[in-house]
Order: C-alpha cells, then sequence, then structure tokens
C-alpha cells in the first residue's frame, strides 16, 4: 500500500507492470479524465478504458457483465490487470469482476474518496449488489496493491489528510489481520452496518438515496439504541454515540421508509446464521460485542425511534 502525494503521476515507480499482459482501468462517470490521463501518462502504455454510470444502483451484475465483456473482447488473459479508480463502488464491483473473470485476475485499487481510502482500501472485500441486499454476492481477495494519492481529495492539507488516512488504516488493519475472513473479532467493525445497509438499499428507491457512511451513521443510532433497550449500554453513552454523529453533520433519522420494510432487509442480511441475526452492539464507547440476540420486539422498537 501506498499513501502520499502526486502518485497516480508516478504509479509506475510503485510495481512491476510489465509483468501484465494487458491493462484496463475502471472508472465511473464522475472521475475526472485527467486521473486516468495521469495513470496512462506514467504507464507509458495504451489503457483499456471503461466508464460506468456512478452510483450505488449501478453495482449490479448488469454492469459487472459489461465490464466482463470489455475485457474479453479485448484480449484479456490471466496475466491480466484490472485498475479500479474510483471510490468504493468501483473498487467492490471492479475487484468482484476481476476475481471472477478466468478465475481470477489481479487488479489494483486506487480509491479516490476519502470513505474508499480508509475503509474499503483494507479486507480484501469484494461484491455487488443483489435483490436489494448490499454487498449480497462477494469473495474475499486482496488487491495485487492499492495506491493512495491525497491528491484527489482537496477538503483537507495534505499533512492533514495523510494522518487521518494512515491512523484509520491502522486501526481497521489491526482488527483485519488477526480476522481476514470475518470469522469472529472482524465482526466488531459491522457496528451500524445490519441496520445501516438496509436503510442504505431502500433509500436507493427515494428521491434521496443516502450515501453509505450516511446510513451506516444512522444504523449506529438506531444499533445503539438495541444496545440501550438490551441494558447493554448506558443511557449517557447513547447520547454520546448520536451527539457524535450530529456534530459530525451527519444524520441520525429517516422519514419515508416503513420498519418492516427495514426488518425484511436485514432478516436476509449476510452476517446471520440459522435465521438468526447476529448483532454487533456496543457496551460502552470504544467496546463492541458481537453476535448478540434480541428480541424482534426489541429490534423493532429501536428501528422506529430513528424513523420521524
Amino acid at each position: 500500500m501506498f499513501i502520499g502525494d502526486n502518485l497516480l503521476s508516478k504509479i509506475n515507480q510503485l510495481f512491476d507492470f510489465s509483468q501484465f499482459s494487458k491493462i484496463a482501468v475502471l472508472t465511473d462517470e464522475n472521475i475526472p479524465k485527467s486521473l486516468v490521463n495521469k495513470v496512462e501518462k506514467s504507464l507509458k502504455r495504451e489503457l483499456i478504458k471503461i466508464i460506468i454510470l456512478p452510483g450505488e444502483n449501478k453495482k449490479n451484475i448488469e454492469t459487472v457483465k459489461k465490464i466482463w465483456e470489455t475485457i474479453f473482447k479485448n484480449g484479456f488473459d490471466r496475466r491480466s490487470l484490472l485498475i479500479n479508480l474510483g471510490g468504493g463502488v468501483i473498487g467492490d464491483m471492479g475487484g468482484f469482476a476481476a476475481v471472477t473473470f478466468m478465475r481470477g485476475i489481479e487488479f489494483l485499487n486506487i480509491p479516490t474518496t476519502l470513505l474508499a481510502q480508509v475503509d474499503a482500501s483494507v479486507g480484501g472485500k469484494t461484491g455487488i449488489d443483489f435483490q436489494g441486499i448490499k454487498n449480497g454476492i462477494g469473495v474475499f481477495k486482496d488487491p495485487v496493491g492499492v495506491v493512495i494519492d491525497v491528491d484527489t481529495l482537496k477538503t483537507l492539507p495534505k499533512r492533514e489528510l495523510i494522518k487521518i488516512i494512515k491512523q484509520s488504516i491502522k486501526i481497521k488493519l489491526n482488527i483485519v489481520k488477526k480476522d481476514s475472513k470475518e470469522k469472529d473479532l472482524r465482526k466488531v467493525l459491522n457496528f451500524g452496518h445490519t441496520i445501516g445497509h438496509a436503510i442504505e438499499s431502500l433509500s436507493w428507491k427515494t428521491d434521496k438515496p443516502l450515501l453509505h457512511g450516511e446510513a451506516v451513521a444512522i444504523g449506529m443510532v438506531a444499533e445503539s439504541k438495541l444496545a440501550s433497550l438490551l441494558g447493554l449500554l448506558s443511557d449517557k453513552d447513547f447520547k454520546k454515540i448520536k451527539n457524535s454523529l450530529i456534530n459530525a453533520g451527519l444524520p441520525v433519522n429517516i422519514k419515508n421508509i416503513k420498519s418492516k420494510n427495514i426488518k425484511k432487509i436485514i432478516l436476509s442480511d449476510k452476517k446471520n446464521s440459522h435465521g438468526t441475526i447476529n448483532w454487533s452492539l456496543p457496551k460502552k464507547i470504544g467496546k463492541v460485542l458481537i453476535n448478540v440476540k434480541a428480541r424482534e420486539d426489541l429490534v423493532i422498537k429501536a428501528i422506529e425511534s430513528i424513523i420521524i
């Protein structure tokens, strides 16, 4: 993994690209062409460009088919490389397309959003949405490398960005190294995601779809409420969690979504086993319990607490 500034212009110095017979770059219409041009200029070879429509609603098997068709028509073999240049959707879907093409070709991730850089860049998760379930189909596979160029972010000073990204990755990597396939410890990272993923999926059908981070923030509030109802989390810590999210400018409530629809999706969550929802819930700030069971009436009550 490489983290720094102006890395796209010198990406040829970071890896040995001569080993790859062909190289394609997957991106979407929101990504500036200048970023693709920087990579192509640095590599000094022509790239096959695959540009898709942006958005979570495009992270599906139909888009993956288009990726497969493009690289197949261009003579890709098992010595080829797919570069995923974009946000979390590009990284998830591009990785999945790569590991399933000819039983697996290498892929390189160049995340361009802060969330993708600190979250999707670590852990080896690839996947697509299926039947309304976020990441319903996917596999674990690490990319051949990750390049994080802070020049793709313009909201904070470069030194601060590098510091934030490195520290965030360090925290997640410490957990992922101990549990790469999410059998035990890594489940703590699922806090907020069970309800959050359901809310995110349902929001796609509204006129204001939620970003992944926004949906997870709402999910964190609902799941903290559930922990409180179970007697695991104090009211004081629940309020701290909720207020921290509010102070960060994140949403903590939703509207125009019914609790029964949220419940229906979380029952299909891939983290469940034997028809039982396995919750990752906070016991206190900085401490999460995994595989927690909860009565249905308490789950509904927690969900309804975030609906306005």
